[in-house]
């Protein structure tokens, strides 16, 4: 018996190959929370009295005018945390969603009210590889970045081995938040 068909016939023996046709990918890979919500809003505005959420509605220009500087298409409503300290603005944040290579990956924005990042973190990660993204070396590279920036790896930022999609769903999450905050506040 070859190789090939003894395998393929232990697996489907075992029961293997109708689950794996019937469950999405998603089983393959592993999710690990390292910020709730809270958590991360707290981290990255430590001395804030006040956080806001707003749920915003862009208008059609705006939605252009984002889709032209990201060069993809945004959904009409948008959530933005804004922090305050004695009604004095302390910053913008965005929790950003990006697909890595097959999952997304969950991390928090924030914007000085100048629109440059002030830190980037990491809230969750769902992929099997590409976890060191949360490592400072990494994510204090986006500290002062604007718009104008490209954010690209190995551009502005410096990748790392083994996370490159990882790095890159970084990338292209900062320069949304960047992008949409500045549309909307600016």
């Amino acid at each position: 018996m070859k190789r090939r068909v003894f395998i393929t016939k232990l697996i489907k023996g075992a029961g293997v190959v109708t689950t794996l046709a019937s469950t999405p990918l998603i089983g393959w890979s592993q999710e690990r929370a390292y910020l709730t919500p809270d958590q991360a809003l707290k981290l990255v505005f430590p001395k804030s009295e006040k956080i806001i959420t707003e749920q915003k509605q862009l208008t059609d220009e705006q939605i252009k005018k984002v889709a032209n500087l990201l060069r993809v298409q945004v959904s009409k409503e948008q959530v933005f945390f804004r922090a305050t300290t004695t009604n004095l603005l302390d910053g913008y944040a965005m929790i950003i969603n990006e697909v890595g290579k097959d999952q997304y990956i969950t991390f928090i924005v924030a914007l000085t009210p100048e629109f440059k990042v002030s830190r980037v973190a990491l809230m969750i990660f769902r992929e099997t590889r590409g976890w060191e993204v949360q490592d400072a070396r990494f994510s204090n590279q986006f500290k002062n970045k604007t718009s104008k920036d490209r954010l690209l790896i190995g551009a502005d930022i410096v990748g790392i081995t083994g996370a490159t999609l990882s790095a890159r769903a970084f990338c292209r999450g900062t320069k949304k938040a960047l992008v949409l905050c500045e549309t909307v506040y600016g």
